[in-house]
């Protein structure tokens, strides 16, 4: 058997043809990478750069917006999440810190109770570095923008119309995360990780990852084996989460991903940092088969997007 390959699309293209091939790698695996998406560098950079300067802050001015108790929102420190716990398994808390927040335009509509309320929250912002939150917007709105064309594209690679999940994403809380993988100066404990292994909780995430830093690992269910994802110049990877594959009976898979340890005793630098944007589906929206994958039969009962990526997302803090 071959091994699973993590293709890199091209989606200049024509979005049909694009749309065509995307479902063919989404139903063997969850991920993709993009290249010519047209997000402005000079945007992404700018907020790189203050996101590695937001993680070279003093403990204390970090903790100024430590995530405040049933908040999505703010500084996570290191070990405070673990993501494995998301699909209810246990562990320690994952060996990184980072650093979340909202990345939607403001909501149109009364939010219909307080878990929508909060999702909505505006994020706080640390003093010590005023140009973050602009550089942090920026960025969100060109993922947003981003997101908005992968939907259109991945509704005609399903056989909809173009703006088929238009009317059902334009209130939806999407958010933006930085994560900062720190220098390992201890071994880890048993079973420890960087990031556990999970799978995203929304419709899509597009993640940046660093040149250079490897870590992050795709689960290749025919082989049980795991495959890195390297990391391609100006390139965006992309997976689909388990609210996709639920929209879509599981035509499109959401694949279990994690990011693993450096090696021990390594020479060079192993600090890496990511910034992952996960978009989502309108709060109230009811997600059930879709028209063109309904095959034999649903295989999910409905559900409202938002409860469900709040439940996920509730999963993975860790608790004393």
């Amino acid at each position: 058997m071959t091994q699973l390959e993590i293709p890199v699309v091209d989606i200049s293209r024509d979005p049909l043809t694009v749309g065509r091939e995307i479902d063919e790698t989404l139903r063997t695996v969850g991920f993709f990478q993009i290249v010519e998406h047209g997000v402005d560098p000079d945007v992404m950079d700018r907020c790189w750069k203050l996101t590695r300067a937001f993680f070279d802050l003093p403990d204390a001015d970090k903790l100024e917006i430590e995530r405040q108790t049933g908040s999505s929102y703010g500084y996570f420190p290191i070990a405070t999440e673990s993501l494995a716990q998301s699909l209810g398994g246990m562990g320690a808390g994952d060996l990184k810190e980072s650093l979340n927040a909202l990345a939607s335009p403001a909501l149109r509509h009364t939010p219909v109770d307080d878990v929508e309320r909060e999702l909505f929250t505006p994020p706080r912002w640390p003093s010590a570095l005023p140009g973050l939150k602009g550089a942090w917007g920026a960025y969100g709105r060109e993922m947003n923008v981003l997101a908005e064309r992968l939907m259109s594209i991945f509704a005609l690679g399903l056989g909809l119309d173009a703006t088929f999940f238009a009317d059902k994403i334009d209130q939806a809380p999407q958010a933006l995360r930085a994560i900062n993988y720190p220098e390992q100066a201890a071994p880890p404990a048993d079973g420890q990780l960087r990031a556990g292994a999970h799978t995203d909780y929304g419709t899509l995430t597009i993640l940046r990852q660093e040149m250079g830093r490897g870590g992050l690992e795709v689960h290749d269910s025919r082989t049980d084996s795991w495959i890195p994802v390297p990391a391609v110049d100006g390139a965006f990877v992309i997976n689909i989460g388990d609210l996709m594959a639920q929209w879509t009976n599981d035509r499109w898979t959401s694949t279990l991903h994690r990011v693993v340890n450096p090696d021990a005793g390594s020479t060079v630098s192993t600090r890496r940092q990511s910034m992952p944007f996960f978009h989502n589906a309108n709060y109230s929206q009811l997600v059930e088969c879709l028209p063109t994958c309904l095959g034999s039969g649903a295989r999910y009962e409905p559900v409202l997007a938002g409860p469900h990526l709040s439940g996920k997302s509730r999963k993975s803090v860790v608790t004393a």
